[in-house]
């Protein structure tokens, strides 16, 4: 009986995970990402300094160690992350049971984690998430007085934060943070003596000190070795920069929306006036260019609590599960506090205290809620969010239930309550997370009988139109490249690369209209005209959600560089593919003879057109570049769809906004 819970959740796992492993490839997803990174490092490239690895590197070299016995293969890499979201439903299955004491509830946890595991590609995060909080949980139980095993479970949670501050940086700033907070509260265990518990926080401070250090000293002797101490030090200190400097820029965006309160726009991206956006014709105005270059940065805007009575389902029911975790963080949050501030001013605290298992659940779960919250409110980044809210939220009802008849109603009325607002809050999610493939569930298979194959391992079942974009794209960066060429893609697809298998030279795949720097554009056609990709594709969509995110708006002198220099040689919805334009085909005029030649007529047939040398980079400081972008060439492969002279508007068809990953 111990073991079953385990067994059905492995067999459920495999079951359906293997039904949709080989559905769906979404070109500007973390797969690409994965595999594309772990192929450079692969090749020899350095992290930090030739590749920018954007999660830490503990994210990308398993996947390496694993391309050495597959080959760089993207299904190999979907097969690892179903593989750690089953390790982090078993982690829940085992914080449930730990907590409730009942084995059926843990696997119930479990099964809902196996069929909401997270965004795809990302499912490291939930299980760092999952297994910090059970080394948290598993720590109450263990008697301080019993000072070696007390300790050797402490060191064990301190390897479990130095592994994930290689995933993940900022969740290890967020774990240490909880790791201090739970020995100080250790300091008001009334099993230990005074002496007993100073020494006891002493001593459980420096053993996860020495549980980061065995963990992190494999990855930083190699590193070290390679000359790459100054970056490795660099990763955790800029993320302390870099989250100061993001709930900054985050809290100036949000002041005019909490003066005026939850129901007006919560960024300044999204107040933009209408008129800032494209003309008739969908070119960029005047104005919305303007502000794309000059300092409209802002992130994907959260939904106002308002959109909850508006019109539009995806939009209401998104609304509400952003807003939801907080009515439950906050209840269990206050009865949390309020319980063991009670229990300390009674001097009868415990580490096996109730509410501090409340405070630590719920701890370890808002660990990801900032960045849906803040930075990313869209379906991915909730799934990503929602395994560890469901691990906290399936325990703290349980144990706000009341059991026996001494209990008042009003508390049985209310725990009731809430016990109904979570099964509504997970039953809304689970309608949500099986509308799109990006919520990492079985949504992937629906809808989807066509096939498309291309290299590294991209064998995958894909709807008709996605085949025959994946398709059109991958004719022509085959036919228009070789295996030593560069292949550039913005502002974020390295599903193109990983599936024609083409080199990118880009430092940082990711780049958009928040994270580019002040110069971006003069250093990426300096690159153009220095490197001479062989294609270049551009997406236009809005993947902040904004007028000012599309790449015709924030990127406007590298798009009419393109139009210029480079021939369009495909348009498949928002995606445009350049490519280099090629000599004419026409044999070359005969070398001039040495003896001279009787004067003649000149020929009626032209010279041979050759390309154009690359224009010189424009400064913005002396030249600002036009407020609409000059028409492109026309288009030459037969397999394509011509494009228009215009840059094409947003097509309904493409994702709603904001389903890119990052």
């Amino acid at each position: 009986m111990r073991f079953v819970p385990v067994l059905v959740i492995l067999v459920a796992a495999i079951a359906y995970y293997g039904s949709y492993w080989h559905f769906w490839f979404n070109p500007h997803d973390e797969g690409g990402t994965a595999c594309l990174i772990a192929q450079r490092l692969m090749h020899g490239e350095r992290p930090w300094v030739d590749v920018e690895p954007g999660y830490n590197i503990g994210w990308f070299y398993p996947i390496v160690g694993l391309f050495h016995f597959t080959g760089v293969n993207f299904l190999a890499v979907r097969a690892w992350f179903f593989l750690l979201a089953t390790i982090t439903a078993l982690l829940g299955c085992g914080i449930v049971t730990r907590v409730t004491g009942s084995r059926w509830w843990g696997m119930l946890t479990g099964l809902l984690l196996v069929t909401f595991p997270g965004s795809q590609f990302k499912d490291y995060i939930p299980l760092a998430e999952a297994a910090n909080t059970a080394c948290l949980i598993h720590l109450l139980y263990v008697d301080p007085r019993m000072r070696r095993r007390w300790l050797g479970w402490v060191v064990l949670g301190g390897v479990v934060l130095g592994l994930t501050f290689l995933v993940r940086v900022e969740l290890g700033y967020f774990f240490t943070t909880i790791w201090t907070l739970l020995l100080l509260v250790s300091l008001f265990d009334r099993r230990a003596s005074i002496g007993s518990r100073f020494a006891g926080l002493i001593l459980g401070l420096f053993a996860v000190v020495f549980g980061v250090v065995i963990a992190q000293t494999p990855a930083y002797v190699p590193l070290r070795a390679h000359g790459l101490e100054k970056e490795y030090w660099a990763e955790y200190l800029d993320w302390l920069e870099f989250l100061r400097a993001s709930l900054h820029t985050r809290v100036a965006q949000e002041k005019p929306a909490l003066a005026a309160g939850l129901g007006e726009s919560l960024t300044a991206a999204s107040a933009m006036p209408a008129a800032s956006g494209s003309n008739a014709a969908g070119n960029p105005t005047t104005a919305t260019v303007h502000n794309a270059e000059n300092g409209e940065r802002s992130v994907l805007p959260r939904k106002p609590l308002s959109t909850i009575t508006g019109k539009g389902w995806h939009e209401r029911i998104l609304t509400f599960l952003t807003y939801a975790p907080i009515i439950g963080f906050g209840v269990f949050f206050i009865i949390g506090i309020v319980g063991l501030l009670m229990s300390v001013f009674r001097r009868d605290f415990a580490l096996t205290a109730v509410p501090l298992e409340w405070l630590l659940l719920i701890g370890g779960s808002l660990t990801t809620f900032p960045q849906f919250f803040f930075f990313r409110p869209d379906r991915p980044h909730l799934s990503e969010f929602m395994p560890g809210y469901i691990i906290a939220m399936m325990a703290s009802a349980w144990l706000l239930w009341p059991r026996g008849s001494k209990h008042p109603a009003m508390r049985r009325l209310f725990a009731g309550l809430v016990s109904l607002f979570l099964i509504g809050q997970f039953l809304i999610f689970a309608v949500f997370a099986m509308q799109h493939p990006s919520s990492g569930t079985i949504a992937a298979r629906f809808g989807r009988k066509a096939r498309f194959q291309g290299e590294n391992g991209v064998r995958v079942h894909t709807s008709k139109k996605e085949a025959a974009i994946l398709q059109g794209v991958y004719d022509i960066v085959m036919k228009s490249s070789g295996p030593d060429d560069y292949l550039i893609c913005y502002p974020y697809m390295p599903g193109y690369n990983v599936m024609t298998n083409r080199r990118t030279y880009l430092h940082n795949v990711y780049v958009d209209n928040a994270t580019r720097g002040s110069h971006w554009s003069e250093n990426t056609i300096h690159d153009l005209e220095e490197k001479h990709p062989a294609v270049v594709i551009i997406d236009d969509r809005e993947i902040n959600g904004t007028p000012a995110s599309r790449f015709m708006h924030w990127g406007a002198p590298v798009y009419a560089f393109l139009k210029k220099h480079y021939k369009m040689a495909g348009k498949f919805e928002t995606v445009e593919v350049f490519t280099l334009p090629t000599p004419s085909t026409e044999p070359a005029a005969p070398a001039a003879s040495a003896v001279p030649a009787p004067a003649t007529p000149a020929p009626a047939t032209p010279a041979p057109v050759v390309p154009p040398a690359p224009a010189p980079a424009e400064s913005p400081a002396t030249t600002p570049a036009p407020s609409t972008p000059p028409a492109p060439a026309p288009p030459a492969p037969p397999t394509a769809t011509p494009a228009p002279s215009t840059p094409p508007s947003t097509s309904p068809a493409t994702p709603p906004a904001g389903e890119s990953p990052r």
